[in-house]
């Protein structure tokens, strides 16, 4: 089967999810876990706020998640005492950004690691009650975007009769979400505008996030159907002619 590769890509993360089950989880595991991989993840394990750099205002406690990460910062373990995130991230320096079927791998590889883990120090299996895939692209204007009035340059789905209205529009922010096939879980767009703060652009981000909550659906086929369907709303939200720009071609 053909795979879709750009030679200009705006895709920046690729996190793959499970939340799970597990009464005893503490925090004196998160330093027990960090033992058992950081021959893989030797910077020492950060705390990180739920939502990146974001405070959030909220009355309740906020869950712990601490990171580890890979030498080169571009692999991270996010863990929760009942999440489990993998996530491929793009940095500066680096190159062509890598096929789904190279971080899957990877993603399936630390959580069997983690079960097994959990195992022999607690004696119980982790309980998977929820799988998630999400892909996130920032889309700048070093691909044809600079503000809200130019959504209609880079997406199929909005219309240039927006250029008609009287007013120049300053935010276009907006969320869908769609059935997976066989009612095999969903695929949320989400669309919002941010800035990053290395160099202060305004961007607009683009995330997609399969998610399941069907447990009796195998592991790998579930992803491999999230990956395929996140990859065509992908190429179906995006006009031909940025398709062009960016140098999409097809693998054999």
């Amino acid at each position: 089967m053909p795979i879709p590769k750009f030679t200009k890509s705006p895709l920046i993360e690729v996190v793959c999810g499970i939340e799970f089950n597990a009464l005893d989880f503490s925090s004196v595991h998160f330093g027990l876990y960090w033992e058992a991989i950081k021959d893989r993840f030797p910077i020492p394990p950060l705390d990180r706020p739920p939502i990146g750099d974001i405070e959030i205002f909220n009355t309740m406690p906020l869950l712990r998640r601490v990171w580890f990460e890979s030498d080169d910062r571009k692999q991270l373990i996010q863990l929760q005492s009942n999440r489990f995130h993998y996530n491929w991230r793009k940095r500066d320096d680096s190159g062509p950004y890598p096929h789904f079927h190279e971080i899957y791998p990877r993603f399936y590889d630390e959580w069997s690691k983690l079960q097994s883990w959990w195992s022999q120090i607690e004696g119980t299996p982790l309980q998977p009650i929820r799988y998630e895939l999400t892909y996130v692209n920032q889309i700048d204007k070093n691909f044809g975007w600079n503000n809200a009035s130019d959504h209609h340059k880079i997406f199929s789905i909005v219309s240039q009769e927006w250029q008609n209205i009287p007013l120049q529009s300053n935010v276009f922010n907006t969320n869908i979400e769609f059935r997976l096939p066989d009612e095999k879980g969903t695929l949320c767009v989400d669309l919002k505008q941010g800035v990053r703060p290395k160099d202060s652009m305004v961007l607009m981000i683009l995330d997609l996030t399969a998610s399941t909550t069907d447990m009796t659906i195998d592991i790998n086929n579930w992803f491999d159907l999230a990956h395929a369907s996140a990859v065509e709303m992908f190429l179906s939200l995006i006009n031909q002619q940025c398709k062009e720009e960016w140098g999409l071609k097809w693998l054999a």
